[in-house]
């Protein structure tokens, strides 16, 4: 049987699966195509043929299988990147940041992940540096969001989130987001199985 880890992770992915359904179709109403990094299944995640979230695209299925090995809420990346990036691999800030997630080099390479320009690993960088971010405030979505934007130093400066237009206006649309997906708000965001990490 499965430990109490395991466990909380898998009917955290089942209870999901009913909100993430949703994302079969977008609020357009049109299906956006598989994009070509996403055909092949990464190492230690589920095969889609015995994935619980059949009817989710390539690209979903990707970002819940990366979301889930870090512990956090698919819903809660899902909505992260589309605020980010709006799903754009080639999405590069002013100040730098790349790809889905909008990842700073170093900050790929601080969680042990150079080369963050691939999506994939792009991918892998950002949920592993939320996670961190989550676990360092406490579960605290805004205040791990506002780090994620503003950098863990300002949150910690101002004891809240910073007064920044930039990083409220961010923390808005990841709500936002989140709540088309799922219905909730970001309280409602799911932490599950974390590993302990020295990343901050």
């Amino acid at each position: 049987m499965f430990g109490g880890r395991q466990t909380a992770a898998v009917w955290g992915c089942f209870l999901l699966g009913g909100l993430l359904a949703l994302l079969a179709q977008h609020p357009d109403g049109r299906r956006r195509g598989p994009l070509p990094w996403v055909e092949g299944t990464p190492h230690g995640s589920v095969p889609l043929e015995s994935d619980p979230f059949a009817g989710a695209s390539p690209f979903e299925q990707r970002v819940i299988a990366t979301a889930t090995r870090a512990g956090i809420d698919p819903a809660l990346v899902l909505a992260v990147v589309e605020t980010e990036s709006g799903q754009s691999p080639a999405a590069v800030s002013p100040k730098g940041a790349i790809g889905l997630m909008q990842v700073l080099p170093e900050t790929a390479a601080g969680v042990g992940l150079p080369g963050a320009a691939d999506p994939a690993t792009n991918l892998e960088a950002g949920c592993r540096y939320l996670a961190a971010l989550l676990e360092s405030f406490g579960g605290d979505v805004e205040l791990a969001l506002a780090a994620y934007n503003a950098g863990p130093g300002a949150v910690r400066h101002w004891g809240t989130v910073p007064p920044y237009r930039e990083t409220k206006t961010f923390i808005a649309r990841v709500a936002a987001a989140y709540k088309r997906l799922t219905g909730l708000d970001l309280e409602g965001a799911s932490r599950f199985a974390y590993e302990p990490s020295a990343v901050l």
